[in-house]
């Protein structure tokens, strides 16, 4: 915001739902930029657009946006090869979502799963997720807390 200029060999950037305009840089209604399906930013193609911003279509849900990254990733490792870039194919792996305590609905394969087991099977699959063994750690001890005492263990308090 300071306009200042960082240097880097590579930038990524990651943003929330809706982005920033661009001067130049075409956007439709909820700010997705149009992409090639290799992911790439049209006009310039060294800049991979994956997520929210992507302007191909698919559902703005975390599951896209972790497929697109790795898709993105290895076509930036095809293009050090030497190699071109593969179109996104996207996998639709199903739906995980929480409906209170010990409920949760899943829709896997299509087969639907409520209650109990697809409450377990979302935490499984968020703590698969996240990145490193103390990161899975910390938040497994944290959900721990807040299931066991009833009260978040994480709080954010205002300076």
């Amino acid at each position: 915001s300071g306009g200042e200029r960082l240097k880097g060999d590579l930038v990524l950037w990651a943003v929330g739902v809706r982005g920033n305009p661009l001067p130049g840089l075409p956007a439709d209604a909820r700010g997705r930029v149009p992409t090639d399906p290799c992911l790439r930013l049209v006009g310039y193609p060294e800049v991979y657009v994956v997520g929210d911003l992507n302007g191909l279509g698919f559902p703005q849900l975390a599951p896209v946006a972790l497929q697109q990254g790795r898709w993105a990733a290895r076509n930036l490792l095809r293009a050090l090869r030497g190699q071109d870039p593969l179109p996104f194919r996207y996998r639709d792996r199903g739906q995980l979502a929480v409906i209170g305590r010990n409920r949760a609905v899943a829709e896997l394969w299509g087969l639907g799963v409520a209650g109990l087991p697809a409450w377990l099977l979302w935490a499984f699959v968020h703590l698969r997720e996240l990145v490193g063994f103390r990161n899975r750690l910390l938040v497994f001890l944290d959900w721990a807390y807040t299931y066991l005492f009833r009260e978040p263990g994480v709080r954010i308090l205002p300076d």
